[in-house]
């Protein structure tokens, strides 16, 4: 079911069938270590090589083992600040894991007193800690020539495991930190006469809590993403995969507001992208996946002004199943009012809860039926039988960096929803943006009977408004979006630690349910229909993955400007553009079967 496989690797091809692979860490092909010496000569500083898993350390029959090192990494198991800085992590242990076999190979994270196996699973033995544009050029020169398979680490804050890999070589982004903003910016190659724009350009690596806190020094607003911490990656893999936001209703996708990109190409050119240098790969690099067509080295926003908000959270308790799915059905009754009313932000429900963390620009809110909306909203709920509303208020920031602080960063002193309150060790994750006509009153009792069956649901209403007002063809993110109010997202193998050693089964069933309870929705509203999966929040098991990531023209369009960029395959990731014939961890590739 998995489908990793290196075990699928040693059988042998049909006769029909011709198989080729990268270059592994055992073959005599793969280069030797006075060969990555000589190479690091080349570099701003070493190939790390032999890397071990972070919790090596923790392991006493470990090379890498240091007591007061194992304190700290256990200490911030499940903390993605701490997560994000590290080259030899991802952000959840079961995409460390590589199933080998019918085995699960992996290094335990929390370590267990007594533990005795910490296998390298999908993290890298060989590492490049890029600081400079070279560092990233030699190391994609590097890999073609000796046909590697590389991976692109930046935050390592990813649901799919793309940025580790098995027998691969890692490039570690992490260190390209620059944010600038320019008050007169006017992108490259723009004729003259060009109007300029106040913008920011930020390196690849800047996190959403650096240019929150830098944006609103400067009194100015840039639309990004909804993370606890604050640790998603702003300028690279959020950005290239759509890039959703809570202010995305009042001001576009990340790709609605990116104004340029510097980057570095597989055949290790260095380039501009905008809409007037190298467009269709700008088109591209809007939605359709990283690392997929290059790796980024900056990307330019647009800045908004920043005004105050209107913030509004809830909390809903219901007694039996009958008074949630009720309660559920009222929701969505007033959906589409809602977000039409100016409203956006985050609805999860679980355990018979339901919650709002929502905010709407202004104070008093802009969009004049804002509060009258809301209130409706109030009063109805409290009026089902069996619910139990416990808060139900508004409170005003001076600004969205406000509201981020207190409810993503300082949770303690938010309201409702604990969005920081204890991290997760391993995640499944599945999502669907609901066309605007399935989310309308008319299939609110249908809606809520299928929600009701959600363990742990955490949509967005993150569409509308500013969203649909684009054209669906202007970025290579599916046109779904541009249709859509709320993107729903569930997450049942979302587990804090301590839950025991994962095996095969247990991997299966996390990411099987994942599926099957997004599996109505995709019923309801397939691709072509209104429907579609955020790219950034995939299925494992997501079997029409080009149509539900980027619907069936935009990834015609891809795979054709993939192929003519990377035509040696040097750039592939799990589930990416032309990444078809190969397994999933893109060693291997079988043509002609």
């Amino acid at each position: 079911m998995l489908g990793l496989l290196l075990s699928s690797i040693a059988l042998a091809s049909l006769s029909s069938a011709t198989t080729t692979c990268k270059c592994l860490y055992n073959d005599s092909c793969f280069p030797t270590s006075a060969e990555w010496d000589a190479f690091s000569k080349n570099l701003s500083q070493p190939v790390i090589q032999n890397m071990l898993p972070m919790d090596a350390v923790c392991f006493p029959d470990s090379p890498s083992f240091d007591a007061s090192m194992c304190a700290e990494v256990t200490a911030n198991v499940v903390n993605p600040p701490f997560l994000t800085n590290q080259i030899n992590a991802l952000g959840f242990v079961n995409l460390e894991a590589l199933v080998v076999n019918g085995s699960v190979q992996y290094c335990p994270r929390p370590y267990s007193p007594g533990e005795k196996t910490c296998d390298q699973g999908r993290i890298p033995k060989f590492a490049v800690n890029a600081t400079t544009v070279e560092d990233v050029q030699k190391t994609l020169q590097y890999a073609t020539d000796h046909n590697l398979k590389l991976v692109v680490r930046n935050t390592g804050h990813e649901l799919m495991g793309r940025s580790g890999g098995s027998n691969s070589l890692e490039l570690f982004m992490h260190n390209f930190k620059s944010i600038e903003f320019k008050q007169d910016f006017v992108p490259e190659g723009a004729p003259a006469g060009t109007a300029s724009e106040y913008a920011v350009t930020l390196g690849s690596a800047v996190q959403w809590f650096e240019i929150y806190a830098a944006a609103d020094a400067q009194n100015r607003l840039v639309p990004g993403g909804f993370s606890p911490d604050g640790t998603v990656g702003a300028a690279a893999g959020w950005l290239l995969g759509g890039g959703h936001s809570v202010l995305s209703p009042y001001y576009g996708l990340g790709v609605d507001n990116v104004l340029e990109f510097t980057a570095v190409l597989p055949n290790s050119t260095f380039v501009t992208l905008n809409k007037y240098k190298n467009p269709d790969l700008f088109w591209a690099f809007r939605g359709g996946g990283g690392p997929s067509f290059g790796i980024v080295l900056s990307a330019t926003y647009r800045t908004h002004e920043n005004p105050p908000i209107t913030a509004v959270f809830y909390v809903a308790s219901a007694n039996d199943t009958d008074a949630y799915t009720q309660l559920l059905t009222t929701w969505m009754e007033q959906h589409n009012a809602i977000a039409d009313a100016g409203w956006a932000g985050v609805w999860p429900f679980l355990d018979n809860t339901f919650y709002l963390t929502f905010f709407t620009p202004g104070n008093p809110p802009t969009n004049p039926a804002a509060n009258a909306t809301m209130e409706h909203w109030f009063s109805s709920s409290k009026a089902i039988p069996g619910v139990n509303v416990s808060l139900a208020m508004s409170k005003v920031y001076p600004s969205f960096q406000h509201w981020n602080l207190d409810n993503l960063v300082n949770s303690q002193n938010g309201y409702g929803f604990n969005w920081t309150a204890g991290g997760a060790n391993t995640t499944a994750t599945s999502s669907w943006l609901m066309p605007r006509n399935l989310t309308s009153a008319g299939n609110a009792a249908q809606m809520g009977r299928v929600f009701a069956n959600l363990s742990v649901a955490v949509p967005y209403m993150v569409g509308g408004g500013a969203v649909a007002a684009v054209d669906a063809d202007e970025t290579a993110v599916t046109p779904a979006w541009r249709t859509s109010v709320s993107d729903m997202t569930v997450l049942p193998g979302f587990v804090t630690g301590g839950e025991g050693a994962l095996t095969v089964d247990v991997l299966d069933a996390m990411y099987q349910s994942a599926y099957d309870q997004i599996q109505p929705l995709r019923e309801l509203a397939p691709p072509g229909l209104g429907g579609g999966q955020y790219l950034n929040e995939p299925d494992m098991l997501e079997q029409n993955w080009q149509a539900a990531y980027w619907g069936e023209g935009h990834y015609a369009r891809l795979l054709a400007i993939k192929r003519e960029v990377d035509p040696r395959d040097l750039l592939l990731v799990r589930r990416g553009v032309n990444s078809e014939e190969w397994d999933d961890e893109v060693l291997c590739k079988t043509t002609g079967s």
